[in-house]
Parts: structure tokens; C-alpha cells; sequence
């Protein structure tokens, strides 16, 4: 959570002066009838300050670190959640298991491409109903009992659209 802040903090502090944080100061203290106004100048100050900022100095908001691998979703979802309402965060941690199903499927698959390479005499596809060997079907039945009754439903949505 500290990082997650701390990241919005320095996003907020670049894009501001001191004058501005006077203003923020000073708001609670101004008649209530004026704080609206006062709330919506400091925001207009806010937005002024950084298109003059991006005319000086054209550089990019944050370090854009682009990675061979994909994306940490994970990190992504934990850094977004306490932004979330709740609805918001029922549905990052639905997305955060449908990844979560879709790297388990993908490492299935490559247990069983490697698998099926090293003991070629073994017909790994009889658990998908492809063939009828049965060393392949236990081991495929053995896999998939280690999954969710959830797990198992996605891995077959995800075979059948790999077919």
C-alpha cells in the first residue's frame, strides 16, 4: 500500500507548486459557502500549472519500463484495489483468477507438451477424448483433479478454443 501511495503522492507533488499547496492549506479555513469555488480554482491552478510545465519541459509523466515479459497484473490489481469501491474490487479479483486460470492452462499445456516429448509412447490426448490410451489419461486425470471444479471449467473453455 505505501508504494501505491507514495507513487499517487509524487504524481500529485510533480504537477503542482507551492502556491497551490497554500491554497489546499488555507481551504478549510475559508467560509463554506467559498470552499466550492476555492476547491474548483485550486483544481483550474492544478491544470494550468501542468500545461505550462509540459511547454517548458516536453518529457514523459513516469519511467516507462518496457519488459520482454508480460505485464505484473497481479501488482497492477493490488495498486488499483484501494482505488476501487467494492463492486469495482469484486470484479479485480474476478479478473486476477481468470489470469491466474489462464497461466494455470498454459503451464498445463506445456507440462503435457514436455510430457508427451518425453515419453512419446504415451497418448497424452486421451484425456481430452482424442484418443483412448489410458497411461495418458491417468496422468491427465491426476492433473486435473488437483483443480477447482471452477478450474476445470476454464481449462476446457480454454481447450476447446485452442481446438
Amino acid at each position: 500500500m505505501k508504494d501505491e501511495s507514495s507513487n499517487v503522492m509524487a504524481f500529485d507533488a510533480l504537477y503542482t507548486n507551492n502556491r497551490i499547496q497554500k491554497l489546499k492549506v488555507l481551504l478549510p479555513y475559508i467560509e463554506p459557502s467559498m470552499q466550492k469555488n476555492m476547491a474548483i480554482y485550486i483544481k483550474y491552478m492544478e491544470l494550468k500549472y501542468t500545461m505550462e510545465l509540459f511547454k517548458k519541459h516536453p518529457f514523459h509523466i513516469c519511467s516507462y519500463k518496457e519488459d520482454t515479459n508480460r505485464p505484473d497484473i497481479k501488482k497492477l490489481f493490488r495498486e488499483l484495489r484501494p482505488y476501487c469501491s467494492e463492486s469495482e474490487s469484486r470484479q479485480l479479483e474476478q479478473l486476477e483468477s481468470l489470469f491466474q486460470t489462464m497461466e494455470m492452462y498454459q503451464e498445463m499445456s506445456q507440462t503435457m507438451s514436455a510430457m508427451q516429448e518425453m515419453f512419446p509412447e504415451m497418448d497424452i490426448g486421451a484425456a481430452t477424448g482424442s484418443s483412448d490410451g489410458a497411461s495418458g489419461s491417468s496422468m491427465m486425470d491426476m492433473l486435473m483433479g488437483m483443480l477447482s471444479p471452477e478450474q476445470k471449467e476454464m481449462y476446457e473453455a480454454f481447450s476447446n478454443m485452442q481446438t
